[in-house]
């Protein structure tokens, strides 16, 4: 049975997918990579770093450092989240449901630890939580489970008993590598990607999420 229940945030919690894309488009625009906005969605689910490099990689500039333009586009991310940002459908009420049923709940990111914390400060969200990790100081991010598992540990729960929540397949190849049950809530038009049958579940929206779900009845 399920004794505690992990969250994603961006893209599952936050509608924040495209702050992302927007923020790296501009910022790697400027330094003369030559990317579409569509191809950032290549990198969804993946930590800052692993982005900047991913691109240094394919383009390589001159200038900044690949840390000054990680921090370039979180500093892009956390104006636009506070200017323009927004739960997701259902995001708010999940969180309720497992205070509700008495289940501990933890968050999992890959994001920056300063943008977790303003996201949970904006949010009012903070107090649903009972560990927050960030994968930011983490030798690897996801796919890697280990943020997955340190959330676990915060909790005091066995991973195996734990359900995870998520919409990237790369936070769901990191659930399932942590041993957790994971239900996806991928975006509508990723719905059916067959990627996602490695997930227990999959839903259209944390509005589908009930107490026999989070509980494995």
């Amino acid at each position: 049975m399920v004794q505690a229940v992990i969250f994603d945030m961006d893209g599952l919690l936050l509608d924040s997918e495209d702050f992302w894309q927007q923020a790296e488009f501009e910022t790697f625009s400027a330094l003369g990579v030559p990317l579409t906005l569509a191809d950032t969605a290549k990198t969804v689910g993946w930590r800052c770093d692993y982005v900047v490099d991913y691109w240094h990689r394919q383009a390589p500039w001159s200038g900044p450092t690949c840390t000054e333009v990680a921090d370039t586009i979180i500093d892009k991310v956390i104006l636009l989240l506070r200017q323009h940002g927004t739960l997701l459908p259902g995001a708010r009420e999940a969180l309720q449901r497992c205070q509700r049923i008495g289940l501990p709940v933890a968050l999992a990111t890959s994001s920056n630890h300063n943008m977790m914390l303003a996201a949970l400060e904006h949010f009012e969200l903070a107090g649903y939580f009972q560990a927050t990790c960030s994968a930011q100081y983490l030798p690897y991010a996801k796919p890697h489970p280990q943020v997955y598992l340190n959330a676990a540990a915060a909790l005091g729960i066995p991973p195996e008993h734990c359900l995870a929540l998520e919409d990237s397949v790369t936070g769901v190849i990191a659930a399932k590598a942590a041993r957790m049950r994971c239900i996806a809530v991928p975006e509508a038009h990723l719905r059916h990607d067959p990627r996602y049958n490695i997930a227990d579940k999959v839903l259209d929206s944390l509005l589908q999420l009930d107490d026999s779900l989070l509980l494995n009845r």
